[in-house]
This record gives structure tokens, sequence and C-alpha cells, in this order.
């Protein structure tokens, strides 16, 4: 694999210190200075805020189903939260199992069906229209599971819009809590088996039969320093995890987590957050996606600078959310 030692994705930001896990954890900004957090939507129908980790403590507010706050501090299964970034915004604390921090979102762009499991011969519980958004709690093959009013719902992969390669259209996303109208090129490498869309106005595309790389356009495209890279690797997804693991811990402090993209689905996420034996941050914000496919994986890799994290982190990572597997390729 080429440039091994150099590898990994700027998603992670978030899990600086690791949010998954038991005990006491600090979140590190992930969008830079004047950020005290990261934002986390509400999940079930009302979830209260109090005023300790305690639900004999007192009640400060009920928050509804959809909620956006951001997320502080985490001490165990309870969070701290701030209902906002100024200084007397709403602060307390909440249960972290009704939270999804930082999730990737579903954005219907016609008209869809969500079911209440996943078959197409169960009941239909909502018709999304076009534009509407809800935040994915997990993939179960060719269903995205969304949270849906305090609940779950199923909305099948087949509902997405097909797209020739080359095609432009418009979209929103989520940056910083705020949405923001972006400008998409759809991609469609049958070579490496997948179809994923970039923001045009920020990143050029330089493709071949082995990799897809979106390059900043403030870059030197000779030697970038902010970029995305998609690639097809013919061995296992486990191994390739793990040898990219083994190279990257020669030089920094890393994680290896569970991840899930939005289309492709589950698989593995490495980050490097500091240099090995140090408190210091490297220079360049690298993690890696790992991602089974047919008779191999699929290796994402962004590489993204500190300065940058906050705007070319967070588009790529939303370009990464639309990457997913074609049905037949030539490779």
């Amino acid at each position: 694999m080429k440039k091994l030692t150099r590898f990994v994705v700027l998603t992670a930001l978030i899990l600086f210190l690791g949010i998954t896990g038991g005990g006491y954890a600090e979140i590190l900004p992930p969008y830079g200075e004047g950020q005290i957090g990261v934002q986390a939507v509400i999940l079930p129908a009302e979830l209260t805020l109090y005023e300790e980790p305690s639900r004999s403590s007192k009640a400060i507010k009920q928050l509804q189903y959809g909620d956006l706050l951001i997320v502080v501090k985490q001490f165990d299964d309870w969070a701290v939260c701030t209902l906002g970034d100024s200084e007397d915004a709403l602060t307390g604390w909440v249960e972290m199992d009704y939270l999804a921090v930082d999730p990737a979102w579903y954005q219907a762009e016609e008209d869809t069906l969500v079911y209440a499991w996943g078959d197409t011969s169960a009941p239909k519980v909502a018709l999304l229209g076009k534009d509407m958004r809800l935040a994915v709690l997990r993939t179960e093959g060719n269903w995205i599971v969304v949270s849906l009013h305090g609940a779950a719902g199923w909305i099948h992969s087949e509902n997405k819009v097909v797209r020739q390669d080359g095609e432009r259209f418009e979209t929103s996303i989520m940056l910083e809590g705020m949405e923001e109208t972006v400008h998409y090129e759809h991609i469609v490498n049958s070579s490496l088996g997948i179809e994923m869309d970039y923001n045009y106005e920020i990143f050029l595309r330089h493709s071949n039969a082995n990799s897809e790389r979106f390059v900043s356009l403030y870059d030197d495209p000779q030697h970038p320093l902010n970029f995305l890279e998609v690639t097809f690797i013919a061995q296992d997804a486990e191994a390739v995890a793990a040898a990219i693991s083994e190279s990257l811990s020669g030089t920094y402090e890393i994680t290896r987590e569970p991840c899930i993209l939005r289309n492709a689905g589950n698989g593995t996420v490495i980050d490097a957050l500091r240099m090995k034996g140090t408190d210091m941050m490297p220079d360049l914000l690298q993690s890696v996606y790992v991602i089974p496919e047919d008779n191999g994986c699929i290796v994402a890799t962004m590489y993204c600078t500190f300065e940058s994290a906050e705007g070319f982190g967070r588009q790529m990572n939303d370009m990464l959310n639309t990457l997913c597997f074609m049905d037949s390729r030539s490779r």
C-alpha cells in the first residue's frame, strides 16, 4: 500500500480522548478555536437536562426529540451538555445512551418511505419529503436505520437517487450545527466499484483506475496537505486494518474503533492522535477508514492540517459519507 506511513482520515477529531469508553474523558474542540465540544442530537421523544449526573437531581429543562446540543465532557454514562456556545447558555447533565454524538445524517433526496423494520412488507411508519434529515443509528445490510421521533425507522438503500458520472447538483449539509449549501459532483468509478460525491467548489478530482483523489484547490497538487484518497485493496479488511495500525503506531499514539459510514456501512477507523510518547499533536491530522468489500476492502485516507480541520475536515467527512458500493464492477 502506498504511503502507508502517512495514513489516515480526519473525522475522529472527536475521538481524541475517546468518548465511548467508561470513566472521565475530555472532548477536544473538533472545529477550531471558539468551539467547546461536539454536536449531539436527542434521540428519544423527551430527555431531561439535570443539574447533576443523577435522575434524582434537579431537572433543569425537558429536551425534545431532534434538539441539538453540545457535549462538553463525559463521565461514565453521563455527559455535561450546553444548549449553545454563548457564556450564558443553559448547561447541565444528560444520559449518554439517549444521544447520538456527531452522527451521520440521512438526507432524503426524494420522497422516501420509512419502514417499521428491515423488510419492505413491514408497516410503513413515515414518508420523508425531499431534504428532510434524520440521524443515522446504524446500517443493516441494504437498510439504513435512522432515528425517527424517539424510535427507529428503516430506509432501504435503493431509495437513493441514481446519478451519472460527472453529474452536478446542490444539497445541504450540517457544518457546526448550521445548514450549508454545497455543490457536489457525482463520481462513478467502476474499477473501484464505488460511487460518491465531492464538493467541486473546494476540491479538484484526480481519478484513475486504482484510486480517486480529491485535493484542495488551495494546495499544490503535487504536494497537497489537505486531500481525501479512496482506493481498493484486494486483501481482507481486518488484515489491512491491522497492518495500518501497526505501521502508524511506530510514530503516533492511535485509536482503532468500529465505524459506520452512512451509505457504505460498517468498517474500522484508525486515527493518529498525537506523536508517540508526547502530548504533541501531529502537524497533519490523519485517519483511515477500512470498509469491507467483495474480495477485499475500500480504504479511504484523509489528510488535513490542524488549522484546516474546521473547513476541509468536515467537508471531507461529509463526502466520505456519500460513498457507496456499485452493484457490479469491472475490477
